[in-house]
């Protein structure tokens, strides 16, 4: 599970990062289909990048991310 962005990307709320997911969310795509992008472009597994969609849409905060990243991430 490698992310190609790092920690600041994932502290910043504003970053294009999520701004891209959100704007996925708002064109109506899946939660499957988002999450499949998120792999495919961010990297990570199935529960990283659902974690990142849950934050980048303001459901669930950075910290619980963060949480299963490794410690020195």
């Amino acid at each position: 599970m490698e992310l190609k962005i790092g920690r600041k990307t994932l502290l910043d709320p504003e970053s294009i990062e999520y701004q891209w997911i959100r704007t996925l969310a708002s064109d109506g795509s899946s939660k499957e289909m988002i999450n499949s992008s998120i792999r495919r472009c961010l990297g990570g597994n199935d529960d990283v990048a659902d974690r990142i969609r849950r934050v980048a849409l303001g459901l669930t905060p950075v910290t619980e991310l963060l949480s299963v990243l490794p410690a020195n991430y």
